[in-house]
Formats: structure tokens, C-alpha cells, sequence
């Protein structure tokens, strides 16, 4: 009833048609992002495209998700970020002898993994927005995000993201933001995790992955970088509250909506976490089984009730019922799973309690509701307190408003086992990976793209490299040297803004392209480990060698 996926390996069971893309679509391809291509020295040599679904839900259209060019960027923004990593920073932690290894060392590996992936991802959005005409320009802002708070005991926070209020598109347009913008400007809403599965990443695991999403609605309520429990299937059912409703209730009106014939039928994922054992136990005991995972909650949700998926006793993926992750996984999870039919709901929960290491299971679930004050103004603030629980539809505004989602490979997936993780060439200087592309019609496409470095590896991975890379081991001098070298060439300058944005974010104010940074929350931010001293030297020499990015200081 209770077992590991990666134990009794999930099979698909569909046919495996993939489109070839055919030349004129690569050339035309290659000409489209010609500015990206020509950033990391790259190009597309060919790839496939394989349908897993084409079911349209007739609630949707692209929107403007219809200009080709855009729709790619989402995909490339994805495949192009688990590369980096996978040049960079995949299974890093296997470097280091088992004796050595910290918690400290971990972190900071998980921190380099999500810092290149940031970089890449925000990196092919702005070149992307830059490059249109009038009439098709856009403005993306960074709605939803990963990797803000910190958990106690295990992590600092404020970990290298596209952080909440990240904006891409033409310096015009983003020095206008929160002023009436132009007709001719579309306003695009952007959620994302630039790794689900970080831990995977540093030790080359199954499963994980680079994740966004565009979408053309508006943002109702923030959701708050905290633990949300979830309850979620691949199928539409009745909103139900949870607060009254046992997880036995949730299961029934999952297994009525499926239409299945009994108990045993229905599959229920959880991460192995202390957390959720107890219940795991509640499901075992009516029949439910509960596959589970020691990391990554969002590519679940995305395939949950998909044909042709199957575990070796003839189950399928069908849902979640009371599983407790993250925000954003919840978030950039769902919506591509509406989209899909499904539906999901969502209830705030402490992070406080859930986190602690000296209470049972049991003890945990119990608490998974004993907030903090200071958790409870966070849920005041998005506006939760009247309705504990919320839908897709309580955090945008229009969940159908044309969309897209990407999700790239960086390991193999053990969900959908054709996505192999990204594959370096060396010897003939290629990079594979696949992308898992789910729009807003509700279709669901897996494309494995091949790149080829055009002068060789090594000078695609350095161009692939986040800026900070370079300057970790400089100080004195010789930092203020490498810092003036980004900051005057034009290219180079934007590359090392986007780092400086992704990296120090908690310790900034985005104004209208503009920044205000609060030397007190930098203090703070190194005294619990999230900073360091190099950060300082770094903050510190990018004042004043670029104060013309800066409008004032605490």
C-alpha cells in the first residue's frame, strides 16, 4: 500500500509517435531566438515532439501566448536552465567523500544549482521581450516564486530565484511599471521554481527539474512562500473545505469524481516525510495507496489521472490528499493541472510547527495549523483568514486566460519515464534535454530538443555561468576590476543585473528599475547564514560602480 517510486518504477503504456521537427521548423526556429542562441553560442540541431495528450478543453485560447516566439521562449527558458545546471552543478554533491559532507556544503551546492538555474531562465526571458517589434511588446512580471523562506534548521533562505516583483521586458517598460502602460504592451504574469527537487539536482536523483509558467491573468492574491497542504486530482471534482472534511470524506469525493468502483482503485502521492505518516495511515487503512517520494512535489501533479501511466499492481497516479509542500510547487503545479481538467485546492499551514525536529508524526500533523503570529499576519495579508482554503481561481484572476508551462529535465523522471535527464555530449559538443510543455488549451506535449555548441563546450558552459562565479574567489581590487568589466559592456551589464537582482532580492525594493537596498536586512540576512562577507564587498562595490541603479539606502 506504502511504497517508494522509485522502487516499483511507474510505466507508460501509450504509443511513442514522436514528430520529428523538420528543417524549415529548426531554421525557422534558430532565427527566432537567434539572441539568446547567440549568447550561450548555440544552436538548435534538431529535436521531437512527442503528443501525450490533445484533449482541448475548450475554455481557453493562447491569448498571446499565440506569437510563436514567445510560446518557444517558455520552453527554452526551461531546457536551456537544466542545461546550465547540468554543465555546472548536477550531482556536485557525489564530488565530495561521504565524510565531508555537511549541511552547510549541501546548501551551498543547492544554492550554486538554483543560482545558474535563475540566471539562465531570467536570462532568455529578457532577450526574449527585448526583441519585439511595437504592437507585440510584453512585460512579464514574477508573480510567484520559490525559495524565500527559510526552515529552520535546515536552510537560511533566501535562496538565488526570479523573486516576486522580477520584471522582463524593455527598459521603457519596466521604468513604467505600476503607470498606465501602453495598449500595445500585454502584461504577463509568471510563476515559477527554478529547481523542484534541489536536493536531487546536488545529488544527480531521479526526477528533478526546472519549472515556469506564463499566463496572461492577472495576480488576485500573493501566495505566501510557506507550506500549503493540498488536495488535487487529475479530474475536476466538488470544491469541498478541508477543515471539515476528514481525509476518508476527501478520498470519496476524489474516487466519485474518477468515477471509480472502489477504494483500491484510488492512488494517493505524498513526499516521505515524518509529516505525513500519519496520514498515509488513514489511507492505507481504507484501501488508498500512497506512493511516495524523498523530494520534489510539483511533476506529480502535473500527470496526476494521465493515461497510460501505470504502477506494476495496475494503478494509476490519481491524486493528493492531504499532503503538505510548497507554495509555489503548489501553485505552478495547478494551474497547468486545471488546464488539464483537473482541479486542486489548497490551505495554508505553519512552516513553524512543521518543521520542527523534536515532536513525533504524529505530533506534526496535529500542529500543522498552530501558526505563529507572525505566519497568521502573513495569511491576514493575502486575504485567506474569511476561507482557509483556496482554488486556482482565488489566486488568478482568470485561470484560463491564454498560458503556457515548461518544465525541463534535468534527471531522469521517473514519472514519465521517456524524459531522460539532460545528456552532455562532450566529444561532439551537444546538450539533449526535454521539455514537458503544457498550454493553456489543455495540451500536453513532451519535446526533446538537441543543441550544439558552435565554437565548443567549454565556451558554452562559461557563457552559461552566473556572473558571481566569477567573482567568489576575487576581492579588493581585483573584484572591483572583474565588477567593472560586466558593468561596462552593455551585454555583460544586464547579465550581472539579472544576478545581482536573483541573488540579493530579500535585501532590496524594486522601483521602477530602480533599487533601494536595506543594509539592515543585509546584516541580518549574513548573520544567519543566507549572506556572506562577499556579499557585502560585492553589494558594496556594485554601489558605487553602478549608483545610477540605486535611489537610496536605510
Amino acid at each position: 500500500m506504502r511504497f517508494n517510486i522509485a522502487d516499483r518504477r511507474i510505466q507508460y503504456t501509450g504509443q511513442y509517435q514522436p514528430r520529428i521537427l523538420e528543417k524549415d521548423f529548426v531554421v525557422g526556429f534558430n532565427h527566432r531566438h537567434r539572441m539568446i542562441f547567440r549568447n550561450y553560442d548555440i544552436h538548435l540541431e534538431g529535436g521531437e515532439i512527442l503528443p501525450l495528450t490533445e484533449r482541448i478543453n475548450n475554455q481557453s485560447n493562447l491569448g498571446a501566448l499565440r506569437n510563436r516566439q514567445l510560446r518557444e521562449s517558455v520552453i527554452l527558458a526551461a531546457g536551456l536552465s537544466a542545461i546550465a545546471v547540468a554543465l555546472h552543478g548536477r550531482a556536485s554533491l557525489n564530488n565530495t567523500p561521504k565524510e565531508l559532507i555537511t549541511r552547510e556544503l549541501t546548501n551551498e551546492l543547492k544554492r550554486a544549482n538554483d543560482r545558474t538555474a535563475a540566471q539562465v531562465m531570467a536570462e532568455v526571458l529578457q532577450y526574449t521581450t527585448e526583441t519585439f517589434p511595437v504592437g507585440e511588446e510584453i512585460l512579464i512580471e514574477s508573480a510567484i516564486t520559490e525559495g524565500v523562506r527559510a526552515k529552520p534548521g535546515k536552510e537560511p533562505g533566501g535562496n538565488p530565484t526570479i523573486a516576486v516583483g522580477a520584471l522582463f521586458g524593455k527598459k521603457e517598460h519596466r521604468t513604467r511599471y505600476g503607470l498606465p502602460m501602453p495598449k500595445n504592451v500585454t502584461l504577463l504574469s509568471m510563476g515559477s521554481d527554478v529547481i523542484d527537487g534541489t536536493t536531487k539536482s546536488v545529488k544527480g536523483l531521479h526526477s528533478s527539474l526546472t519549472a515556469l509558467f506564463l499566463t496572461e491573468s492577472g495576480v488576485k492574491r500573493h501566495l505566501p512562500d510557506v507550506y500549503v497542504q493540498r488536495w488535487m486530482a487529475g479530474v475536476n471534482f466538488e470544491e469541498f473545505n478541508p477543515r471539515e472534511a476528514s481525509l476518508t470524506d476527501a478520498a470519496e469525493i476524489i474516487i466519485n469524481a474518477y468515477g471509480l468502483s472502489s477504494p483500491d482503485r484510488l492512488s494517493a502521492f505524498f513526499l516521505d516525510r515524518k509529516r505525513h505518516h500519519p496520514a498515509m495511515d488513514i489511507l492505507n487503512k481504507a484501501g488508498i495507496s500512497t506512493p511516495m517520494d524523498n523530494d520534489a512535489d510539483l511533476f506529480p501533479s502535473l500527470v496526476l489521472g494521465l493515461d497510460n501511466l501505470h504502477y506494476p499492481d495496475g494503478r494509476r497516479l490519481l491524486s493528493m490528499i492531504g499532503e503538505i509542500g510548497g507554495s509555489a510547487e503548489w501553485a505552478v503545479g495547478v494551474l497547468p493541472l486545471v488546464w488539464r481538467g483537473g482541479q486542486a485546492i489548497g490551505m495554508l499551514t505553519s512552516q513553524s510547527a512543521l518543521t520542527r525536529e523534536d515532536i513525533s508524526g504524529e505530533e506534526l500533523w496535529k500542529s500543522r495549523f498552530h501558526f505563529t503570529e507572525e505566519e497568521f499576519i502573513l495569511i491576514q495579508d493575502a486575504r485567506f483568514e474569511q476561507k482557509p482554503y483556496f482554488t486556482i481561481g482565488d489566486i488568478l484572476e482568470q485561470p484560463f486566460a491564454g498560458g503556457v508551462a515548461a518544465y525541463g529535465s534535468l534527471t531522469d523522471n521517473y514519472y514519465l519515464p521517456f524524459m531522460e535527464g539532460v545528456q552532455i555530449d562532450k566529444n561532439n559538443a551537444r546538450m539533449t534535454v526535454n521539455v514537458l510543455v503544457i498550454n493553456s488549451m489543455g495540451v500536453m506535449e513532451n519535446w526533446r530538443l538537441t543543441f550544439a555548441a558552435n565554437s565548443n563546450l567549454k565556451n558554452t558552459a562559461q557563457h552559461m555561468q552566473c556572473p558571481k562565479d566569477f567573482c567568489v574567489d576575487l576581492s579588493g581590487n581585483d573584484l572591483e576590476r572583474k565588477i567593472g568589466e560586466y558593468l561596462a559592456d552593455e551585454q555583460s551589464a544586464k547579465r550581472y543585473r539579472i544576478f545581482f537582482n536573483n541573488e540579493y532580492y530579500p535585501a532590496m525594493i524594486p522601483i521602477r528599475d530602480k533599487l533601494v537596498m536595506l543594509n539592515g536586512v543585509i546584516d541580518s540576512l549574513i548573520q544567519r547564514g543566507a549572506l556572506n562577507q562577499k556579499d557585502r564587498e560585492i553589494i558594496d562595490i556594485t554601489r558605487k560602480l553602478a549608483a545610477d541603479w540605486f535611489v537610496g539606502y536605510d
